[in-house]
Order: C-alpha cells, then sequence, then structure tokens
C-alpha cells in the first residue's frame, strides 16, 4: 500500500567551483541596482513518483541522482521531500 511522493531535487556547484553564472548576477544587480548579493546558482527538479515506503522513494531518487542529475565532482544535491 504505496503511495505518491513529490519533492525537489536541487543541484548546484560545490562551493570550492567558481560559479561564473552567479558572478555574473552579481555584477549585473550591483551595476543595475547599486546593490550587493552574493548569487550560487543551480537547478530544481521538481518530481512525483510511486513508491511503497519513503525509504523506496528515497532510493529511486538517489540513483537517479548519482547516473543523471549530479556530478560529484563539481556538484551537491539535495532533496527537499512536500510534506
Amino acid at each position: 500500500m504505496g503511495g505518491e511522493f513529490k519533492g525537489q531535487i536541487i543541484v548546484k556547484l560545490k562551493d570550492s567551483i567558481k560559479d561564473v553564472r552567479g558572478l555574473t548576477l552579481e555584477e549585473a544587480v550591483k551595476s543595475s541596482f547599486n546593490e550587493s548579493f552574493k548569487f550560487r546558482t543551480g537547478t530544481v527538479y521538481d518530481f512525483s513518483l510511486l513508491a511503497e515506503t519513503k525509504e523506496e522513494a528515497q532510493k529511486k531518487v538517489n540513483k537517479i541522482i548519482e547516473e543523471l542529475l549530479c556530478n560529484p565532482i563539481t556538484e551537491v544535491s539535495e532533496v527537499i521531500w512536500e510534506k
């Protein structure tokens, strides 16, 4: 008796990796608005999947992250589950 599990997967560059898009945004905000912001860019994936348990759902999501979405050398990922 499983169910539908929903959430978001967030993938972003590790802090040690230069984020060129983030730096470009910082420069644009400073030049256009005279404000100093720090940006780190990334990608958000909304998902829903069917699984028997949350543990099974987590395993499925982890496999997708590891095999398709995140390069562990340069990126980190986070899963936020919908309640």
